[in-house]
């Protein structure tokens, strides 16, 4: 389990009890990273990603889709959208998960678009079926689904992706980024490597949370390299963040 690190009572205007804080400025090196690292589980994602592009073929019509997923052993865990001209779909299999967006034409009603697309905001019944959780097919769609459209919400994560990597800038020592990030109003919530030449925070504001991926250089110390993934594979300090501040929003 990766190390949690204080959920600030400043940013989610609610108490947290002692005994689930720890000091922000001393985070250490989770146990497994590699289970939640985007860097080090992105191949064999990508790879699985371009088998599900090749085997949801366009010239379909919608029924095929739902079929060829459960086919291959997916779980539909969220309905976003199933409307005549667009279906979007939130899928599990094991610890992955994927949005499947799905464009008709709208006179024969045979698919013209397929997208398979990361899935980094996810509905409710997907969180449930990749803590191990069976559930059925979604019965109507999910309320509030631009919350967790990959599709909807991109322009927004992409501006704010941008800001970070705006200041995230190369040529810093390590002790720099922690800073910045806390400046911004971002929570450390995991530390998933912390070496010599290598730096991953998992970080969380609001309903938002990317993977910071810090490369340096072992002789001056500095950064030369700093990437913001989308953090597809959170720890659970991460979504115990994103699980407080929703129900902040909530109040």
């Amino acid at each position: 389990m990766k190390t949690q690190v204080a959920l600030l009572s400043v940013i989610l205007g609610a108490s947290v009890p002692a005994a689930n804080i720890m000091a922000a400025d001393n985070p250490k090196a989770a146990d497994n990273p590699s289970a939640y690292s985007d860097r080090d589980r992105m191949k064999s994602a990508g790879d699985e990603k371009k088998q599900l592009e090749q085997s949801l073929k366009t010239g379909e019509e919608k029924d095929f889709y739902r079929r060829e997923l459960e086919k291959m052993g997916w779980q539909i865990t969220a309905v976003n959208y199933d409307k005549p001209d667009y279906l979007e779909y939130e899928i599990v299999k094991g610890q992955s998960t994927y949005e499947v967006q799905v464009n008709f034409d709208k006179n024969s009603h045979k698919a013209n678009k397929v997208d398979v697309a990361w899935n980094a905001v996810q509905a409710e019944g997907t969180e449930k079926a990749l803590k191990g959780e069976k559930v059925d097919f979604p019965k109507k769609t999910t309320a509030n689904a631009t919350r967790y459209s990959e599709r909807d919400t991109a322009n927004a994560s992409k501006s704010q992706k941008t800001k970070l990597e705006q200041a995230l800038k190369t040529g810093e020592e390590k002790d720099f980024y922690r800073r910045e990030l806390q400046k911004m109003g971002w929570q450390i919530t995991s530390t998933n490597y912390d070496k010599p030449d290598y730096v991953e925070y998992e970080v969380v504001k609001g309903s938002s949370t990317y993977e910071i991926q810090i490369d340096f250089d072992k002789t001056s110390h500095k950064a030369n390299k700093v990437n913001v993934a989308s953090n597809l594979w959170k720890a659970e300090a991460t979504n115990a963040a994103l699980k407080q501040n929703k129900e902040h929003a909530r109040r």
